[in-house]
């Protein structure tokens, strides 16, 4: 004898839909339309506003309305942050009473927990709130995302496609996909995430001025030969190797006086992963030797601004060059 299916719970008057996790918020958003089409048979049930461009009125007005056949009207209301006072009074004095046919599901943030109409969605329903990864924990979301796909992501190849894509989980789950699409289920090489992934501007500008920090001549041209072929200006380039510089010569300095250089890298309020890059890329470096670095960058500076005739990038390759050369 076969089991009986599993009775489904009866959909809540309304839902709240809200955090920072947003694939979790547009995921959740997805099933219940999913949800109200498959009990029904149909979509002709599920009414879709956005709170940019419809007030609350609309939303109340769809969701008195009566569903076709037996199932249930779903009335989902996006973006509600942008709703004023009184959509929001308005709506939060309807669902003081709400209709039994009906479901109305608000998506979005933007609604404080202080807010009449965050409390009447308590009372009458219920508050989904997903809250993205910190910071910290990107990586290991990022293994697991991969893991959902199939792939298996090393600590590593975690970490470089978090500072290539920045912690962003929308780009992340992108390049996933892309990975998975080239690489089939199975384990990811670092060489993929290289050849494969999107990389931001900002993420080529961390590598450029690690691998002038670490002396590394190979790194060094490679990044910026290919920050110059996808349209990064000479002079955006300039600023962020100068802020480098400068502050590797502040922690050489400190070092220098007997200083601990981790110390005096976390005092110029860097997050503590770049504070300890730095701190060990300033023992690349001789206080004459970085004072020497900051001259060459002063006159390229110049030069840039029309002291010289060479061109943006040619001069700044040159002055680089002679960094690099610097004992």
């Amino acid at each position: 004898m076969s089991a009986r299916p599993k009775k489904k719970n009866r959909l809540k008057p309304v839902y709240l839909i809200t955090g920072t996790d947003t694939p979790k918020v547009e995921t959740a958003a997805r099933r219940l339309r999913d949800r109200v089409s498959e009990d029904s048979g149909t979509d002709i049930n599920i009414d879709i506003f956005d709170a940019l461009d419809h007030s609350a009125g609309h939303v109340i007005q769809a969701a008195s309305t009566l569903p076709f056949g037996e199932g249930v009207r779903l009335v989902m209301a996006m973006n509600i942050g942008a709703w004023n006072k009184p959509d929001k009074d308005e709506l939060a004095a309807f669902l003081a009473c709400p209709p039994e046919y009906a479901c109305i599901a608000l998506v979005g943030a933007g609604l404080r927990k202080t807010e009449g109409l965050y409390r009447a969605v308590e009372a009458a329903g219920e508050v989904l709130v997903f809250t993205a990864p910190t910071p910290a924990n990107f990586p290991r979301w990022t293994q697991e995302q991969a893991e959902i796909r199939g792939l298996k992501l090393g600590a590593g190849e975690a970490r470089r496609l978090v500072a290539l894509s920045g912690p962003d989980q929308r780009a992340i789950a992108i390049e996933l996909d892309k990975l998975a699409a080239y690489a089939g289920r199975g384990a990811v090489e670092m060489e993929d995430i290289e050849a494969l992934c999107w990389v931001s501007p900002e993420a080529r500008i961390w590598d450029l001025t690690d691998a002038l920090g670490t002396r590394n001549r190979e790194a060094v041209f490679r990044h910026l030969e290919r920050l110059l072929a996808d349209g990064t200006a000479p002079a955006s380039v300039f600023f962020s190797l100068a802020k480098h510089l400068k502050q590797l010569s502040q922690v050489v300095a400190a070092r220098e006086r007997g200083e601990e250089a981790a110390a005096s890298a976390a005092a110029l309020g860097l997050k503590p992963f770049p504070a300890k890059k730095i701190a060990g890329q300033s023992r690349n470096f001789t206080g004459s030797g970085v004072r020497r670095a900051i001259a060459v960058f002063s006159d390229l500076d110049a030069d840039m601004k029309g002291r010289s005739e060479l061109r943006p990038d040619f001069a700044l390759e040159l002055a680089i060059c002679r960094v690099l050369d610097i004992v």
